[in-house]
C-alpha cells in the first residue's frame, strides 16, 4: 500500500479505499451470491465468482491510473464474496451447527497456513518486483481455485429454492433472518472479530512500514507471526468445541480478547513504538480470532439450514460493514500512528467481550426458557 501511494502520488484516503472499497463490494456482493447460490447451487456460483476474481485481478495488475486500480479492487471484492458465502453455506449444507464449527475451524487452520506463507511471499515479491507482482500472484491463486472447483468440488445443496432471487422471496427471507435475535447475537461476534482483523490487515502496513520502519519482507514476517497465532487458535478451538460447546469456546476467546484490549490500551496510552509491542497485540488478537471466527460463522447461518446461502451472505455483509467502518477510521486517524492503531483493536476487542459474554448468553438463556 505505501508503494502504491508512492507510484500514483495518491492521497491516503484513496489508498485505504483499495481496502474498504473492496470491503463494501465484498459485503454487498455476498447478498447477490448468497441468494443466487440458494437458487442455482453453490458450484456454479463458485465458478462464476472465481472467474471474475481472476479477470479483475489482471486488470488491477495492468492499471496505469489509481482510478483503474480502485475499480478493479472493487470488482475483485464483489467476486471474492462468492467463495466466502458459498464456503459457509456448503458447511451448513453438509453438517449440523456444532460439527460445522469444528469443520470450519479445520478449514480455517488450513487458511492459517496459507496466511503464514502469503505475507512472506508477498513481502519478497514486493521487494523484488514491486506491488504489481502481488496482484498477479493473487490472480494466479484465483486460477488455481477455479481449477480445483471445476475438477473436484461437488454440488452440496439438496433442495434449491426457486424463490430465493424473487423480490417477495428475498424480502421474506431477509425479514426472517434480520429479526432473529440469535442470528444478530452471533453476527455481532463475527463482525467484531472481523473489524479487529481489518485493523491488522489495513492499518498494519502503515504502522510497520512507515512508523516502525521495517522492510517489506520484515512486515511479511510480522503478519506471518500473527497468522501463526491465528492458526494455533483454530487448532485449540477444534479441541474445545466438543467439550465446551460454541458459547464456552467463544467465552474462552473473550478472555484472550480482554488481554489484547488491555495491552493495546497500554501501548496506545504510552505510544510504545516497538515492533515487539505491536506484534504482541497482533498475535494475541490472531489467537482469539481463531476461536471467534469459526464458532460465529457456523452458528449464525446454522440457524437457517434451508436458506444457508442467504443467511451466510448477511453474516458476510455485516462483517464487511465492520471492515468499512474500520477503513474509514484508519483513513482519518492513521497519521496518529501506533496510538490510533492500538485503540482501534482495543475497541473491537471490547465489543467482542460484550457480544460473547453478554449478548449471546442472553439469547441462549431465553431460548432455553422457551
Amino acid at each position: 500500500m505505501p508503494a502504491i501511494r508512492q507510484e500514483f502520488s495518491a492521497p491516503g484516503i484513496l489508498i485505504q479505499a483499495t481496502m474498504f472499497g473492496a470491503m463494501i463490494s465484498f459485503g454487498l456482493g455476498q447478498l447477490v451470491w448468497g441468494a443466487l447460490s440458494d437458487r442455482v447451487g453453490r458450484r456454479p456460483v463458485l465458478l462464476w465468482g472465481l472467474m471474475l476474481f481472476v479477470v479483475s485481478g489482471l486488470i488491477g495488475a495492468l492499471a496505469d491510473r489509481m482510478e483503474v486500480l480502485l475499480l478493479s479492487r472493487v470488482i475483485q471484492g464483489a467476486a471474492l464474496g462468492a467463495s466466502v458465502v458459498c464456503a459457509r453455506a456448503m458447511v451448513r449444507d453438509l453438517y449440523e451447527t456444532r460439527h460445522g464449527a469444528q469443520v470450519l475451524a479445520r478449514g480455517l487452520s488450513g487458511l492459517g497456513v496459507i496466511a503464514i506463507i502469503s505475507p512472506l511471499l508477498g513481502g519478497v515479491l514486493a521487494d523484488i518486483w514491486g506491488w504489481r507482482a502481488n496482484i498477479v500472484a493473487i490472480a494466479a491463486a484465483g486460477v488455481l481455485g477455479w481449477v480445483m472447483v471445476w475438477r473436484a468440488v461437488p454440488e452440496t445443496i439438496v433442495a434449491k429454492d426457486v424463490r430465493a432471487t424473487h423480490w417477495r422471496g428475498l424480502k421474506a427471507n431477509y425479514t426472517e433472518i434480520l429479526t432473529h435475535r440469535g442470528f444478530l447475537a452471533w453476527s455481532l461476534v463475527a463482525l467484531s472479530s472481523y473489524g479487529g482483523l481489518f485493523v491488522v490487515l489495513s492499518g498494519g502496513p502503515f504502522i510497520f512500514l512507515k512508523f516502525l520502519e521495517v522492510s517489506a519482507t520484515g512486515f511479511g514476517i510480522a503478519i506471518a507471526m500473527g497468522s501463526l497465532s491465528y492458526l494455533l487458535g483454530t487448532l485449540v478451538c477444534r479441541r474445545l468445541i466438543p467439550r465446551r460447546g460454541l458459547l464456552g469456546t467463544v467465552q474462552l476467546g473473550c478472555i484472550v480478547s480482554l488481554a489484547t484490549a488491555f495491552w493495546a490500551i497500554v501501548v496506545g496510552m504510552f505510544e510504545i513504538r516497538s515492533v515487539a509491542a505491536v506484534l504482541a497485540i497482533q498475535m494475541l488478537f490472531g489467537f482469539a480470532h481463531g476461536f471467534h471466527q469459526p464458532c460465529s460463522n457456523a452458528a449464525a447461518p446454522g440457524l437457517f439450514p434451508e436458506k444457508a446461502g442467504t443467511a451466510s451472505s448477511w453474516v458476510g455483509l455485516l462483517m464487511a460493514l465492520a471492515g468499512v467502518l474500520t477503513g474509514l477510521y484508519l483513513s482519518v486517524m492513521l497519521d496518529f500512528g501506533v496510538r490510533a492503531y492500538a485503540w482501534a483493536i482495543a475497541f473491537w476487542c471490547m465489543l467482542l467481550m460484550f457480544a460473547g459474554l453478554w449478548v449471546v448468553p442472553r439469547f441462549l438463556a431465553s431460548e432455553h426458557r422457551h
